[in-house]
């Protein structure tokens, strides 16, 4: 049997969803990429925000229409019972609805027929110990459930045999990493690196309380050349009256001062962070608190999220709503500051001369590279046989969002 895949949402959801991929090759069927050469589709979906989620009920309705079973993965069988799920796709009986819970997905071994394939992810860890207000994820994954270190490992080796040169390793918060099984995210790092091979690790997210527990070991580990120097920690919110309401256990002085610790060791570390506009009860004081400190954080990537109350949390229940415009405002706001600060790091590249890996294909005859502190690199009308390489690059000209770079 043939199948199509789509997957939506976070790099953990993306890594399960392409575990599944890898059950039914083994299995013996065939994986395509046009979807009218399929017999069955595979949906890995996102509900992070309502919007995203009715976007994933409409798909998953229209690739009802094109195949005899659909089997749906990610987050959304979780935050809704199996019988309600197959109620709400029920229009077209003729198509057959298969729910994979998120506790459901394993590890297998890599097909022997599997093309060289050049990124790859590795979900460590389902789930997290924290208790965000706002977080529907929290709802679908539950409470933290480690994999076995070993498992990972021997995920990472087969990766690397077939000359994947990017491995992400992604969970909900990566710096609660094995504390369920008396291990820890260090060590984890400590194993892999014991690999041979040329590749580079990134490392997900991770918040700002968990990462102060392993802060010293990961910012030894964070040196070794086949670590990328990047840092994904979330702020959500420049105010610590609106962290409170988020239940986030941290300040936002305390998200700061990690930040610069992280900076004045790896001055060039790429800081991406996340920040939720029109949470419930934000004033507009509270707001120019996360704008101000963005502006003394300089981080190189902001991820700016509308606030979006999902049923069943905390936050939605919540009073004192900010009113969509307010949010629409208050959100390009962000952005455009995001995109001034980002534009003013990236020029400062120009000039320079770097390794970076070609990863894939992007726009109109380029290739998308990545340095060794995850900034992208785009280089024009160069050879597709460069894909998987390192070479050498100079920067010709910063964007907002990448750097513009020409082989030496």
């Amino acid at each position: 049997m043939r199948f199509y895949v789509e997957a939506y949402g976070c790099t953990m959801n993306q890594g399960e969803t392409e575990m599944i991929a890898e059950s039914l090759e083994r299995e013996g069927h065939e994986r395509v990429e046009d979807l009218q050469e399929a017999d069955r589709a595979l949906i890995g979906t996102c509900v992070v925000i309502e919007k995203t989620e009715n976007r994933m009920k409409r798909r998953i309705e229209e690739l009802q229409e094109e195949v005899s079973e659909v089997i749906v993965s990610g987050c959304l069988p979780s935050i809704e019972s199996r019988e309600d799920v197959k109620e709400i796709f029920s229009s077209n009986p003729e198509c057959k609805l298969n729910l994979v819970q998120t506790d459901d997905v394993q590890f297998v071994s890599t097909p022997k027929n599997d093309p060289k394939s050049i990124r790859g992810t590795i979900p460590i860890a389902s789930g997290c110990r924290g208790d965000c207000s706002y977080c529907i994820t929290k709802l679908a994954r539950g409470d933290l459930k480690s994999r076995p270190p070993g498992k990972i490992k021997q995920r990472f080796k087969e990766l690397v045999s077939r000359s994947t040169k990017e491995i992400r390793l992604t969970c909900q918060d990566t710096a609660l990493y094995g504390k369920d099984i008396s291990t820890d995210l260090n060590e984890l790092l400590r194993e892999l690196l014991k690999v041979e091979g040329d590749y580079r690790i990134r490392v997900g997210m991770m918040n700002v309380d968990t990462l102060k527990e392993i802060k010293d070991g990961f910012l030894d580990l964070l040196g070794n050349d086949r670590i990328y120097t990047f840092l994904h920690l979330p702020l959500q919110s420049g105010s610590n009256a609106v962290l409170k309401r988020m239940n986030r256990r941290y300040t936002a002085e305390g998200w700061l001062d990690l930040t610069k610790e992280f900076r004045e060791k790896f001055p060039e570390l790429t800081l991406s962070t996340d920040i939720i506009v029109g949470f419930p009860g934000e004033t507009e004081q509270n707001f120019e608190k996360s704008r101000e400190l963005l502006k003394r954080a300089k981080p190189d990537i902001v991820n700016v999220t509308r606030f979006s109350p999902r049923r069943n949390t905390k936050a939605a229940e919540m009073e004192e709503k900010v009113h969509s415009r307010e949010k629409k405002k208050r959100s390009k706001d962000l952005t455009d500051l995001r995109f001034k600060i980002s534009r003013k790091i990236n020029e400062g590249y120009v000039g320079k001369k770097t390794s970076v890996l070609v990863l894939e294909e992007g726009k109109k005859d380029s290739l998308k590279a990545r340095m060794d502190n995850y900034k992208v690199v785009i280089l024009k009308n160069e050879d597709k046989e460069l894909i998987g390489n390192r070479i050498e690059v100079e920067i010709k000209r910063a964007e907002d969002i990448y750097l513009v770079g020409k082989r030496i």
